[in-house]
């Protein structure tokens, strides 16, 4: 079975910095102003700790909750993994993920956190997809569905996306691959990140290069 192909974009980290100083701007407005922020882990952890500085706020929890797997994999329904152990009797929380996509992950996250006694939560993402379940409190960007490929997540991604095609291609050399992420997934790639992409997938025992011939094949082990 072929991998889905979609479209992706790359968000820089200046872009990522921007976003998140349009979210604090977007709370300050509003004028509410929350004691405590809680940062979905992994992506919205930067985004949180950045609304932390821009907003003046102190203390900072993560909570774990998994729902897509690596690169555009759903894992079926979000899941808590990690939860806190802490009393937020009385406080107000602002929830923070880096995007709302299915909005499955928020929703187990407040959830969660209602069993923590808060006296108000709030939601804040940097981008929001139209086609979430969940619509959040603050956000900066609205956008149509998307894979986002975030600064902190590019060799993840990258890696994966590279190894889709392979699985399905098999053996192939570097302008093929170059062209095949293209066309599969709207990613353009200099030769030099092709290579680092390539030198990590190697070094992780994902592919065997070889270098006589300028091949690359995927490892079936994998």
């Amino acid at each position: 079975m072929s991998p889905p192909k979609f479209g992706c974009e790359f968000r820089s980290w200046e872009n990522i910095y921007h976003l998140s100083k349009s979210v604090a701007k977007k709370i300050r407005n509003s004028a509410w102003h929350p004691d405590i922020i809680i940062g979905i882990t992994r992506g919205g952890w930067v985004p949180a700790r950045n609304l932390c500085d821009f907003l003046g706020i102190k203390d900072l929890l993560s909570l774990k909750v998994e729902h897509w797997g690596i690169t555009a994999t759903p894992n079926g329904e979000a899941k808590l993994k990690y939860p806190i152990n802490v009393d937020l009797t009385g406080k107000r929380v602002l929830v923070v993920d880096d995007i709302t996509d299915t909005g499955k992950s928020m929703m187990t996250a407040i959830n969660y956190i209602k069993t923590l006694n808060p006296a108000e939560i709030k939601t804040a993402t940097l981008l929001y997809i139209t086609t979430s379940k969940l619509i959040p409190d603050f956000y900066a960007e609205e956008i149509e569905w998307k894979w986002i490929i975030f600064p902190w997540n590019v060799t993840e991604d990258l890696v994966t996306l590279a190894s889709n095609y392979l699985k399905e291609n098999g053996i192939a050399n570097i302008e093929k691959l170059s062209k095949g992420l293209k066309n599969w997934y709207n990613i353009e790639l200099a030769k030099e990140q092709i290579y680092e992409v390539l030198t990590e997938m190697e070094f992780r025992g994902l592919i065997e290069i070889d270098r006589q011939a300028g091949t690359i094949k995927r490892n079936q082990l994998s």
